[in-house]
Protein backbone atom coordinates (compact mmCIF):
# COMPACT_ATOMS: atom_id res chain seq x y z
CA UNK A 1 0.00 0.00 0.00
CA UNK A 2 1.39 3.41 -1.34
CA UNK A 3 1.76 6.23 1.47
CA UNK A 4 1.60 9.17 -0.37
CA UNK A 5 1.38 13.25 0.46
CA UNK A 6 -1.31 13.71 2.35
CA UNK A 7 -3.90 16.63 0.11
CA UNK A 8 -3.07 19.83 1.56
CA UNK A 9 -6.65 21.18 2.50
CA UNK A 10 -7.45 17.38 2.79
CA UNK A 11 -10.06 15.80 0.71
CA UNK A 12 -13.26 17.59 0.10
CA UNK A 13 -15.60 16.03 2.50
CA UNK A 14 -19.14 17.96 3.18
CA UNK A 15 -17.41 19.79 5.81
CA UNK A 16 -15.87 21.73 3.12
CA UNK A 17 -19.03 23.42 1.48
CA UNK A 18 -19.86 26.31 3.95
CA UNK A 19 -16.01 27.51 3.44
CA UNK A 20 -15.87 26.77 -0.02
CA UNK A 21 -18.95 28.28 -1.40
CA UNK A 22 -18.09 31.35 0.91
CA UNK A 23 -14.35 32.18 -0.83
CA UNK A 24 -16.28 31.68 -3.94
CA UNK A 25 -18.57 34.24 -3.30
CA UNK A 26 -15.39 36.58 -1.64
CA UNK A 27 -13.66 36.15 -5.05
CA UNK A 28 -16.32 37.00 -6.93
CA UNK A 29 -16.75 40.05 -5.02
CA UNK A 30 -14.06 41.54 -6.23
CA UNK A 31 -14.58 40.36 -9.73
CA UNK A 32 -16.11 44.67 -9.92
CA UNK A 33 -13.31 46.05 -8.29
CA UNK A 34 -10.65 44.00 -10.16
CA UNK A 35 -12.50 44.94 -13.43
CA UNK A 36 -12.57 48.53 -12.59
CA UNK A 37 -8.77 48.79 -11.51
CA UNK A 38 -7.88 46.90 -14.86
CA UNK A 39 -9.74 48.93 -17.16
CA UNK A 40 -9.65 52.68 -15.48
CA UNK A 41 -6.75 54.34 -16.51
CA UNK A 42 -5.80 56.03 -13.79
CA UNK A 43 -5.00 52.81 -12.00
CA UNK A 44 -4.93 49.60 -14.79
CA UNK A 45 -1.13 48.16 -14.67
CA UNK A 46 0.04 45.02 -16.51
CA UNK A 47 1.68 44.60 -12.88
CA UNK A 48 -1.69 43.52 -12.13
CA UNK A 49 -2.54 41.10 -14.15
CA UNK A 50 -1.57 37.98 -12.71
CA UNK A 51 -3.40 38.65 -9.38
CA UNK A 52 -6.72 39.33 -11.61
CA UNK A 53 -5.88 36.31 -13.59
CA UNK A 54 -5.08 34.03 -10.24
CA UNK A 55 -8.45 35.11 -8.22
CA UNK A 56 -11.03 34.74 -11.02
CA UNK A 57 -9.42 31.51 -10.98
CA UNK A 58 -10.17 30.90 -7.25
CA UNK A 59 -13.73 31.48 -8.13
CA UNK A 60 -13.68 28.36 -10.29
CA UNK A 61 -11.70 26.36 -7.77
CA UNK A 62 -14.08 26.98 -4.57
CA UNK A 63 -17.19 26.15 -6.83
CA UNK A 64 -15.56 23.28 -7.77
CA UNK A 65 -14.16 22.33 -3.99
CA UNK A 66 -17.57 23.03 -3.17
CA UNK A 67 -19.10 20.76 -5.97
CA UNK A 68 -16.15 17.91 -5.05
CA UNK A 69 -17.83 18.46 -0.95
CA UNK A 70 -21.45 17.32 -2.15
CA UNK A 71 -20.61 14.90 -4.95
CA UNK A 72 -18.71 11.33 -4.04
CA UNK A 73 -17.14 10.84 -7.65
CA UNK A 74 -16.21 14.00 -7.99
CA UNK A 75 -14.32 13.75 -4.81
CA UNK A 76 -12.45 10.86 -5.32
CA UNK A 77 -11.68 12.18 -9.00
CA UNK A 78 -7.79 12.27 -9.61
CA UNK A 79 -7.41 14.60 -11.90
CA UNK A 80 -9.42 17.27 -10.14
CA UNK A 81 -7.33 16.47 -7.06
CA UNK A 82 -4.49 17.10 -8.83
CA UNK A 83 -5.76 19.99 -10.39
CA UNK A 84 -6.58 21.44 -6.74
CA UNK A 85 -3.23 20.37 -5.46
CA UNK A 86 -1.67 22.39 -8.09
CA UNK A 87 -3.40 25.42 -7.93
CA UNK A 88 -2.60 25.02 -4.20
CA UNK A 89 1.10 25.00 -4.32
CA UNK A 90 1.80 27.47 -7.28
CA UNK A 91 -0.99 30.05 -6.92
CA UNK A 92 0.77 32.15 -3.78
CA UNK A 93 4.33 32.27 -5.42
CA UNK A 94 2.49 33.34 -8.95
CA UNK A 95 1.28 36.71 -6.26
CA UNK A 96 4.57 36.80 -4.54
CA UNK A 97 6.44 37.06 -8.05
CA UNK A 98 3.87 40.22 -8.48
CA UNK A 99 5.20 41.75 -5.65
CA UNK A 100 8.83 41.48 -7.08
CA UNK A 101 7.80 43.91 -9.89
CA UNK A 102 6.27 46.10 -7.80
CA UNK A 103 9.03 46.13 -5.10
CA UNK A 104 11.33 47.19 -8.03
CA UNK A 105 9.02 50.27 -8.97
CA UNK A 106 9.12 51.09 -5.26
CA UNK A 107 12.73 51.05 -5.37
CA UNK A 108 13.86 52.26 -8.36
CA UNK A 109 11.58 55.42 -8.27
CA UNK A 110 13.19 56.70 -5.04
CA UNK A 111 16.66 56.71 -6.99
CA UNK A 112 15.96 59.24 -9.50
CA UNK A 113 17.26 62.72 -9.27
CA UNK A 114 15.43 65.64 -11.18
CA UNK A 115 17.49 65.33 -14.56
CA UNK A 116 16.22 61.67 -14.94
CA UNK A 117 12.79 61.29 -13.16
CA UNK A 118 10.90 61.68 -16.57
CA UNK A 119 11.58 58.36 -17.61
CA UNK A 120 10.63 56.42 -14.55
CA UNK A 121 7.37 54.62 -14.33
CA UNK A 122 6.86 57.09 -11.13
CA UNK A 123 6.35 59.98 -13.49
CA UNK A 124 4.10 57.92 -16.21
CA UNK A 125 1.76 57.38 -12.97
CA UNK A 126 0.09 60.84 -13.13
CA UNK A 127 -1.95 61.62 -9.45
CA UNK A 128 0.71 59.11 -8.01
CA UNK A 129 2.30 58.99 -4.09
CA UNK A 130 5.59 59.89 -5.37
CA UNK A 131 6.08 64.20 -6.39
CA UNK A 132 9.09 64.67 -8.62
CA UNK A 133 12.47 65.03 -6.59
CA UNK A 134 13.00 68.90 -6.05
CA UNK A 135 16.31 70.47 -7.23
CA UNK A 136 19.54 69.17 -5.57
CA UNK A 137 17.94 65.87 -4.69
CA UNK A 138 21.02 63.21 -5.79
CA UNK A 139 20.50 60.67 -8.09
CA UNK A 140 21.94 56.98 -7.73
CA UNK A 141 22.40 55.26 -11.29
CA UNK A 142 24.26 52.83 -9.79
CA UNK A 143 21.84 51.79 -7.10
CA UNK A 144 19.17 51.43 -10.04
CA UNK A 145 21.25 49.44 -11.69
CA UNK A 146 21.84 46.70 -8.84
CA UNK A 147 18.08 46.69 -8.01
CA UNK A 148 17.20 46.01 -11.36
CA UNK A 149 19.51 43.06 -11.27
CA UNK A 150 18.34 41.84 -8.06
CA UNK A 151 14.79 42.42 -9.17
CA UNK A 152 15.70 40.14 -12.07
CA UNK A 153 17.50 37.22 -10.49
CA UNK A 154 14.64 37.41 -7.31
CA UNK A 155 11.90 36.97 -10.41
CA UNK A 156 13.79 34.58 -12.05
CA UNK A 157 14.20 32.30 -8.63
CA UNK A 158 10.52 32.58 -8.08
CA UNK A 159 9.37 31.35 -11.88
CA UNK A 160 11.50 28.15 -10.58
CA UNK A 161 9.97 27.72 -7.42
CA UNK A 162 6.81 28.16 -9.41
CA UNK A 163 7.84 25.89 -12.30
CA UNK A 164 8.92 22.86 -9.09
CA UNK A 165 5.82 23.23 -7.72
CA UNK A 166 3.94 22.58 -11.29
CA UNK A 167 6.25 20.27 -12.36
CA UNK A 168 5.69 18.27 -8.61
CA UNK A 169 2.25 18.40 -7.90
CA UNK A 170 1.26 17.77 -11.91
CA UNK A 171 2.14 13.92 -10.93
CA UNK A 172 -0.04 13.90 -7.96
CA UNK A 173 -2.34 11.34 -9.12
CA UNK A 174 0.24 9.00 -10.17
CA UNK A 175 1.47 9.04 -6.58
CA UNK A 176 -1.56 6.94 -5.30
CA UNK A 177 0.06 3.67 -6.69
CA UNK A 178 3.81 4.39 -7.34
CA UNK A 179 5.42 4.90 -3.96
CA UNK A 180 8.95 6.48 -5.47
CA UNK A 181 6.37 9.38 -7.16
CA UNK A 182 5.21 9.73 -3.65
CA UNK A 183 8.29 10.03 -2.20
CA UNK A 184 9.92 12.61 -5.33
CA UNK A 185 6.49 14.74 -5.42
CA UNK A 186 6.93 15.04 -1.95
CA UNK A 187 10.53 16.07 -1.68
CA UNK A 188 9.89 18.69 -4.69
CA UNK A 189 7.45 20.35 -3.27
CA UNK A 190 8.73 20.85 -0.13
CA UNK A 191 11.54 22.44 -1.79
CA UNK A 192 9.18 24.43 -3.58
CA UNK A 193 7.60 25.93 -0.74
CA UNK A 194 11.01 26.43 1.02
CA UNK A 195 12.46 28.54 -2.28
CA UNK A 196 9.06 30.77 -2.47
CA UNK A 197 9.69 31.55 1.15
CA UNK A 198 12.93 32.59 1.43
CA UNK A 199 12.65 34.44 -2.01
CA UNK A 200 9.90 36.52 0.03
CA UNK A 201 12.06 37.56 3.23
CA UNK A 202 14.77 38.65 0.86
CA UNK A 203 11.83 40.65 -0.60
CA UNK A 204 11.13 41.97 3.23
CA UNK A 205 14.92 42.83 3.58
CA UNK A 206 15.15 44.90 0.52
CA UNK A 207 11.66 47.05 1.15
CA UNK A 208 13.10 47.79 4.93
CA UNK A 209 16.61 48.39 3.53
CA UNK A 210 15.09 50.66 1.02
CA UNK A 211 12.70 52.54 3.91
CA UNK A 212 16.27 53.24 5.91
CA UNK A 213 18.73 53.94 2.97
CA UNK A 214 15.95 55.60 0.24
CA UNK A 215 14.68 58.93 1.86
CA UNK A 216 12.33 59.28 -0.95
CA UNK A 217 10.72 56.02 -0.93
CA UNK A 218 6.93 56.25 -0.76
CA UNK A 219 6.17 54.82 3.14
CA UNK A 220 2.52 53.65 1.55
CA UNK A 221 3.77 51.50 -0.39
CA UNK A 222 6.34 49.79 1.94
CA UNK A 223 3.54 49.14 4.07
CA UNK A 224 1.23 47.85 1.39
CA UNK A 225 4.86 45.54 0.49
CA UNK A 226 5.24 44.40 4.07
CA UNK A 227 1.52 43.60 4.55
CA UNK A 228 1.72 41.42 0.99
CA UNK A 229 4.71 39.83 2.23
CA UNK A 230 3.53 38.62 5.59
CA UNK A 231 0.29 37.21 4.27
CA UNK A 232 2.70 35.35 1.67
CA UNK A 233 5.08 34.06 4.30
CA UNK A 234 1.67 32.58 6.85
CA UNK A 235 0.86 30.49 3.44
CA UNK A 236 4.15 29.13 3.14
CA UNK A 237 5.00 28.48 6.82
CA UNK A 238 0.95 26.94 7.01
CA UNK A 239 2.42 24.65 3.96
CA UNK A 240 5.83 23.85 5.33
CA UNK A 241 4.06 22.84 8.70
CA UNK A 242 1.40 20.44 7.13
CA UNK A 243 3.08 18.99 4.40
CA UNK A 244 4.79 15.92 5.61
CA UNK A 245 1.29 14.60 6.65
CA UNK A 246 0.40 10.89 4.47
CA UNK A 247 -1.94 9.17 4.08
CA UNK A 248 -2.98 5.81 2.20
CA UNK A 249 -6.73 6.61 0.32
CA UNK A 250 -8.48 9.84 -0.27
CA UNK A 251 -11.72 8.09 1.23
CA UNK A 252 -10.80 7.70 4.96
CA UNK A 253 -10.75 10.75 6.67
CA UNK A 254 -7.02 11.58 7.00
CA UNK A 255 -5.03 13.88 9.36
CA UNK A 256 -5.94 17.14 7.05
CA UNK A 257 -9.16 16.19 7.12
CA UNK A 258 -10.01 16.79 10.94
CA UNK A 259 -12.32 19.53 11.85
CA UNK A 260 -9.48 21.78 13.34
CA UNK A 261 -7.09 20.79 10.47
CA UNK A 262 -9.84 22.43 7.62
CA UNK A 263 -9.96 25.25 10.01
CA UNK A 264 -6.43 25.38 9.94
CA UNK A 265 -6.21 25.59 5.87
CA UNK A 266 -8.96 27.92 5.28
CA UNK A 267 -7.43 30.62 7.82
CA UNK A 268 -3.89 30.40 7.25
CA UNK A 269 -4.05 29.15 3.32
CA UNK A 270 -6.75 30.07 1.63
CA UNK A 271 -7.90 33.43 3.75
CA UNK A 272 -4.08 35.12 3.72
CA UNK A 273 -4.72 34.53 -0.07
CA UNK A 274 -7.69 36.68 -0.83
CA UNK A 275 -6.24 38.91 1.69
CA UNK A 276 -3.37 39.49 -0.35
CA UNK A 277 -6.00 40.08 -3.79
CA UNK A 278 -8.07 42.74 -1.16
CA UNK A 279 -4.82 44.73 -0.68
CA UNK A 280 -3.65 44.74 -3.75
CA UNK A 281 -6.86 45.98 -5.90
CA UNK A 282 -8.35 47.56 -2.72
CA UNK A 283 -5.91 50.82 -3.67
CA UNK A 284 -4.57 52.36 -6.36
CA UNK A 285 -1.45 50.30 -6.75
CA UNK A 286 -0.62 51.89 -9.69
CA UNK A 287 -0.31 55.27 -7.92
CA UNK A 288 0.85 54.16 -4.68
CA UNK A 289 3.89 51.95 -6.33
CA UNK A 290 4.86 54.83 -9.19
CA UNK A 291 4.23 51.37 -11.22
CA UNK A 292 2.53 53.17 -14.26
CA UNK A 293 1.32 51.17 -17.16
CA UNK A 294 3.95 48.71 -17.68
CA UNK A 295 6.29 49.06 -14.30
CA UNK A 296 9.85 49.66 -14.17
CA UNK A 297 10.51 47.98 -17.68
CA UNK A 298 14.45 49.14 -18.31
CA UNK A 299 16.94 47.25 -18.50
CA UNK A 300 19.22 50.57 -18.16
CA UNK A 301 19.10 54.08 -18.08
CA UNK A 302 17.66 55.92 -21.11
CA UNK A 303 20.98 57.38 -23.26
CA UNK A 304 20.83 60.95 -24.33
CA UNK A 305 19.19 60.32 -27.55
CA UNK A 306 16.63 58.64 -26.16
CA UNK A 307 16.10 60.75 -23.88
CA UNK A 308 15.64 64.28 -26.30
CA UNK A 309 13.26 61.25 -27.89
CA UNK A 310 11.14 60.94 -25.40
CA UNK A 311 11.27 64.68 -24.38
CA UNK A 312 9.62 65.38 -27.71
CA UNK A 313 6.69 63.15 -27.83
CA UNK A 314 5.66 64.37 -24.24
CA UNK A 315 6.01 67.84 -26.05
CA UNK A 316 4.15 66.92 -28.53
CA UNK A 317 1.48 65.44 -26.22
CA UNK A 318 0.88 68.34 -24.62
CA UNK A 319 0.74 70.62 -27.30
CA UNK A 320 -2.15 67.95 -28.65
CA UNK A 321 -3.85 68.17 -25.70
CA UNK A 322 -4.06 72.00 -25.33
CA UNK A 323 -5.06 72.04 -29.04
CA UNK A 324 -8.66 69.39 -27.87
CA UNK A 325 -8.95 71.65 -24.94
CA UNK A 326 -8.93 75.07 -26.25
CA UNK A 327 -11.28 73.32 -29.29
CA UNK A 328 -13.66 72.12 -26.65
CA UNK A 329 -13.77 75.80 -25.14
CA UNK A 330 -14.71 77.00 -28.80
CA UNK A 331 -17.71 74.18 -28.93
CA UNK A 332 -18.83 75.61 -25.43
CA UNK A 333 -19.02 78.65 -26.42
Amino acid sequence: MVNFPAPVGGTPFPIDFAPSLTFAVLYGALVPLMVYRMFNRRSRSILLLGTFLFSTERIVIFALRAVQSRNESHRLSPGLTTYMQISFAIGFIGIANNIVNLVRCLLVNATYGPSTYGQSAAAASKGGLMEPPPLGTPDYPKARQWIRRGAWITSSSFIGAFVLGLVALSNYNKTFNDQQQADTTDLLRFISTVAALVLTTVLVKATVLGKYFLPRICNRAVLVTLTMTTLICIIAIYRLTVMGQRTTSLEMVGPLDTTGAKAAFYIFHVLPEWLAALVLFGGNTRQTFGAGMFGDYRLRDETEAQKQKRETKEAEKAKQRMLDMSQSDITAI
